[in-house]
């Protein structure tokens, strides 16, 4: 038999140093797991929101109520004020008016009513005092210039009171 010659072989190198590698969880294989929907979970959280739904319905419409009666009350007092001002209104409308004022004042007050307008002109030396004082205050356009009193209205007050004599 003949002989046959071995192969040659690679040498063989040197392993390689071993690093230090951190430990693997430990794992296991899982089922698939059977889903099946929830339908009480579903349920559970529908009529929960419905119930806060309602309860959100049911607090709005208790501040509507409450806001409305508020309203109610506050027109209501409107209204009584109203009313109030209209009385107060013809009472004072009453109480200026001439009819009322002239029996006050002759009722109470013991005034009584003129029979008429009575004018004062001064006679003699008064006279003709008077009328140079109105001379003297006559203007260039013929018309008389009255000087002005505290209110600023224009009254001969002060060309006649010397001629009244102890007149304040």
């Amino acid at each position: 038999m003949a002989t046959v010659p071995a192969p040659r072989r690679a040498p063989l190198r040197a392993p390689a140093p071993r690093r230090e590698q951190p430990p693997r969880p430990s794992l296991r294989v899982i089922r698939k797991a059977n889903r099946r929907p929830r339908y009480a979970l579903w349920t559970v959280v529908a009529v929960g929101a419905i119930f806060a739904l309602f309860f959100g319905l049911v607090m709005f419409h208790t501040v509507l109520l409450t806001n409305q009666r508020r309203l109610d009350q506050l027109d209501a007092q409107v209204r009584n004020q109203q009313a109030t001002y209209q009385q107060l209104r013809l009472q004072v409308a009453q109480l200026q008016s001439p009819e009322r004022i002239l029996g006050v004042a002759t009722s109470k007050l013991g005034l009584v009513p003129s029979s008429g307008t009575t004018y004062l002109t001064p006679s003699g030396p008064d006279a003709v005092a008077a009328r140079q004082a109105q001379a003297e205050k006559t203007t260039d356009d013929g018309t008389t210039s009255l000087t002005p009193n505290d209110n600023g209205l224009s009254s001969g007050w002060p060309q006649v009171k010397p001629y009244l004599g102890g007149a304040g």
